[in-house]
């Protein structure tokens, strides 16, 4: 079955709504008026009738008079008077004009155009008199179309006012119909037009204009995420490519007989042990990045900024001993509840990454201090530095820049980046003091404990 449309509803509803009151109005007054009619006729002639019959029970007679003619002709009054025996022989009969239907009915009838009422005069004679109603009729047949014209009118105007009015406030509606339509057909920048907010239109129009603002919002994250799990897909299947045929290649040169040369097997060993290092670091990089990126928690306990530091800063003399090296701390414990395992990795990677993109023997600082209700942790370097146009990058995954000066895994920065990150916190670069060489700045927000 097919549903009708609001639009109708409505303007049904406001027909019916009219109806129910102008109808019964109508109603009402033409009944009281017939009421008033009536019970008004009928006393006139009863009144009448049993005056007439008392007097002639005393003697009186019967007779008409030119005032009687006179107002039986122009207004309601009685105009027939009729003696009768029980039996119907008319004894008789005195009309001022035109007489009523015969009708032997006891009591007051009502015939067309007649109020006819029976009077008893005698043990067996009535008197039977008759009042003309045209004039009570054509009054009533006047209000009656007073009553019905202007009420049809009344009704007409009103259905087309309301169809007009329901018209012109649905009419945001159906904008938003249609705009929901192109929203459908996956256009997520139409919005509807509002109207006023103090209407329960314009108040959903606003709502869903917030609602599809959070909707485009969503999509537009998720279409960004999905190109970056493409392009980190990709990306990692480059690099992967690499060490994978490097090992292939000496896999080959292995088994084409480098085993029977002592001085090949060691380097095609050392090579293949290489890059299988290499893809090892790249893989376990990768599994930490896609945990980071999937909110899997960390192990969060209290622990010593200034300590993680002064141990990456020990392990990177190691490893680089010719580079000058410096912890800077104000002396005081910065404690912060983190990751200690992930906090120090993201120190290391500050200090690799100043080892990969400097001069040896470039002098490196690092810095921890505690600003407020954040711990900031800088590396500075007074290396050549990172251009202007690459430094909003440099914490993309796979990102090499001209500036690079080795291979490495391109996911040092993103580490960094992705473990300040679950700290609740950022990772930005900057240019070292003076302008020279590079600054690395790692703010920890809302994990400090007062020590």
């Amino acid at each position: 079955m097919r549903r009708v449309s609001l639009h109708t509803r409505l303007v049904l509803t406001v027909c019916a709504l009219v109806l129910v009151g102008l109808v019964p109005l109508a109603v009402a007054t033409f009944g009281a008026l017939n009421d008033w009619r009536a019970a008004h006729d009928t006393e006139t002639l009863t009144d009448t009738s049993r005056t007439l019959a008392a007097d002639l029970a005393q003697g009186g007679e019967l007779t008409s008079t030119p005032l009687v003619t006179a107002l039986a002709t122009h207004g309601d009054v009685p105009s027939f008077f009729q003696l009768r025996r029980d039996d119907g022989t008319v004894l008789q009969t005195v009309s001022a004009g035109p007489v009523p239907p015969p009708t032997t009915a006891p009591g007051t009838v009502r015939v067309p155009g007649w109020l006819v009422h029976t009077e008893p005069v005698g043990a067996d004679t009535v008197l039977v008199t008759g009042m003309r109603t045209s004039v009570s009729d054509e009054l009533l047949a006047r209000i009656r179309r007073v009553v019905i014209l202007p009420s049809t009118l009344a009704f007409v105007g009103v259905l087309g006012l309301a169809v007009w009015l329901v018209r012109r406030e649905l009419r945001p509606l159906a904008r938003i119909a249609r705009t929901a339509q192109a929203i459908g057909d996956g256009d997520l920048t139409q919005r509807v037009e509002p109207a006023g907010p103090r209407t329960e239109v314009g108040r959903l129009g606003y709502a869903l204009n917030g609602m599809l603002n959070q909707l485009e919002t969503a999509f537009e994250q998720r279409r960004a995420s999905e190109q970056r799990l493409r392009g980190f897909l990709a990306d990692a299947a480059h690099e992967l490519r690499t060490p994978v045929a490097t090992i292939r290649a000496y896999a080959e040169l292995f088994r084409r007989g480098a085993a029977d040369r002592p001085a090949d097997l060691a380097r095609v060993t050392a090579r293949i042990e290489s890059e299988a290092e290499r893809m090892g670091v790249l893989v376990d990089e990768m599994l930490l990045l896609a945990r980071l990126d999937q909110g899997r928690p960390l192990d969060l306990r209290a622990c010593d900024l200034n300590d993680l530091a002064a141990d990456a800063i020990a392990a990177a003399r190691a490893t680089d001993p010719d580079r000058p090296l410096e912890l800077h701390t104000d002396g005081e414990p910065v404690i912060l509840i983190g990751d200690a395992t992930r906090l120090r990795q993201l120190l290391d990677n500050l200090l690799a990454n100043v080892r990969a993109h400097t001069p040896s023997g470039t002098a490196a600082t690092l810095t921890v201090r505690a600003d407020g209700d954040a711990a900031t942790v800088e590396v500075t370097d007074s290396g050549p530095g990172i251009p202007a146009d690459d430094r909003p990058r440099v914490f993309d995954r796979f990102y090499r820049g001209a500036h690079t000066r080795t291979g490495g895994t391109g996911l040092g920065l993103s580490l960094v980046a992705a473990i300040a990150q679950a700290h609740d916190g950022t990772a930005t670069a900057h240019p070292g003091p003076g302008g020279t060489g590079t600054c690395i700045r790692v703010q920890l927000s809302r994990r400090i404990v007062s020590s």
